[in-house]
Formats: structure tokens, sequence, C-alpha cells
């Protein structure tokens, strides 16, 4: 994995971040109960690639989340790639999110889940 230069200033891609979202109706459940599963390539504080990975219930926090590093967005879509085809497996429909522009100093894991909270209109 790469480790940047300390005393170097962080580059931002902007560009290449991205977040896929997949959520699942339970219809077993009374009342029927919504899932989500949302991916996100981001990058921290010192610009390294990392993904986001959030699952839980539509509208409420998200009850999981983890952080992995990656090498490179070309890294990240693999993975991408494989999870999605996890989730076809679980019967995830994938859904249109637009990525929320944040300041860079807002980018908190609070802020993170707030603003890509599954929510169901």
């Amino acid at each position: 994995m790469h480790t940047p230069d300390p005393d170097a200033d962080p580059v931002y891609d902007l560009s290449r971040w991205w977040c896929v979202t997949w959520q699942k109706v339970q219809p077993d459940a009374e009342p029927p109960v919504f899932r989500y599963y949302r991916l996100c390539l981001q990058q921290n504080l010192w610009g390294q690639w990392e993904l986001l990975r959030c699952w839980g219930r539509i509208g409420q926090k998200p009850t999981r989340e983890r952080r992995e590093r990656v090498d490179s967005p070309e890294a990240a879509e693999a993975i991408r790639r494989q999870v999605q085809k996890t989730r076809r497996q679980h019967r995830y429909v994938r859904i249109e999110t637009p990525l929320v522009a944040l300041d860079m100093a807002d980018w908190t894991t609070e802020n993170t889940a707030r603003c890509f909270a599954g929510k169901s209109e």
C-alpha cells in the first residue's frame, strides 16, 4: 500500500469519488422492513483512498459502518463489482443517490452517516 510523504500536501481528486446504494424490501416482516447497503469511495484527510461501507435500516442511523484503505480507485472498482454481485444474490436493487458535495471540514463520520443515510421517500 502506498504511504504518502508526511511533509507533502494531500491531493484530493473529487472527480473520482463515488457512492453506490442498494436497497432491499423484506416482505415477510410485518410491516415490510427496508434495508440498505452503501459503498462509497473517498479520500481521507491525508489524501489516501478508502472505501466506506454502511448498512442498516432505511431511515435510521447506520447500524454498521466499516472503512478500509485501498491503493487506488481501480482497486476499489474491483471490490465494488464483487459487492454488487453479492447484493444481487441477496435480492438488493441498486438505486440512484447523488453524491452530496461537502466541505472537506464537514467530511466526518457523523456527517457522512447523516448525508448518506438511506431514506425512504
